[in-house]
């Protein structure tokens, strides 16, 4: 009898090890469709601010060409002109050379944690948007305090993006002529740690779904607009990745002597000497 209780026991531990590892299997399996998700909805984000960065520098290439064609079909085509028109065709080039080598940096997978500053991370961020960020009249206002500390640099930009594009979609709901479309970011170093903290006057997040909007697929777009991983994906590189905390609260505020409501998003690193 005593044989017979225990098999029935090992039967049972058994049977709970494989819903535990069929569990961990899902997991596991679910959290890498989320990553290859997020990576391809970065990679649509990053193809668009590529579409805005490009169309300025194109423009000034095709309008240089056809100007000089005309110009020497009217046969006022002179020395200074075409120069001029070559230099300007020559820039734009550069400028596009250098946009590809940003956005491919961007895509590059970290290996290993490095030493960066919080100023030259966020000239990066902010290069990548800021095309398209002036077409949508939204303005990134920094108060940066430089601070040096190891980090996985494309993770920690993917985390901003993230943010940044998060306020963005709130700020463009905004129709108010007259209204100044905000993203401030401040850094500053407290203790043995680098915090991060990037405020919208979005208006906030509604009370009913701010303790949900890290979790995952949880988005209020519209499913053309939004797939809900972008924010938990953040939480999960912060936490898991860089060891760090992610945190949202609502909050007013003043800048330039005008009140404004919206959220604020807390990114807490550690800094490692």
């Amino acid at each position: 009898a005593a044989s017979d209780v225990y098999k029935r026991q090992e039967k049972k531990f058994k049977n709970y090890q494989k819903e535990i590892r069929k569990h961990i299997e899902d997991n596991t399996r679910q959290h890498t469709l989320l990553s290859q998700k997020s990576k391809m909805a970065a990679m649509g984000e990053m193809i668009g601010n590529i579409a805005h960065q490009w169309r300025q520098p194109l423009s000034t290439i095709t309008t240089a060409a056809t100007g000089m064609k005309i110009q020497k079909e009217m046969g006022v085509l002179n020395d200074e002109l075409f120069n001029d028109s070559v230099d300007g065709i020559t820039e734009s080039a550069i400028f596009l050379s250098k946009t590809i080598d940003d956005f491919s940096n961007f895509f590059k997978p970290d290996k290993e944690k490095k030493l960066i500053n919080t100023k030259r991370l966020f000239e990066k961020t902010v290069k990548l948007v800021n095309a398209q960020y002036k077409t949508k009249n939204i303005e990134i206002i920094d108060n940066i305090e430089n601070i040096d500390f190891l980090t996985l640099e494309n993770e920690l930009i993917q985390v901003i993006l993230n943010i940044f594009n998060n306020s963005r979609d709130e700020l463009i709901k905004i129709e108010n002529e007259v209204f100044r479309r905000l993203i401030l970011i401040d850094t500053f170093k407290r203790n043995n740690q680098v915090v991060i903290l990037i405020k919208d006057n979005g208006g906030g997040v509604p009370l009913d779904i701010i303790s949900r909007i890290f979790e995952p697929y949880f988005t209020t777009k519209h499913q053309s607009q939004g797939t809900g991983i972008g924010l938990y994906m953040s939480e999960e590189i912060i936490t898991k990745h860089l060891q760090g905390k992610l945190e949202v609260i609502n909050e007013t505020f003043e800048y330039d002597n005008i009140e404004y409501h919206g959220a604020t998003f807390k990114i807490v690193l550690d800094i490692k000497e």
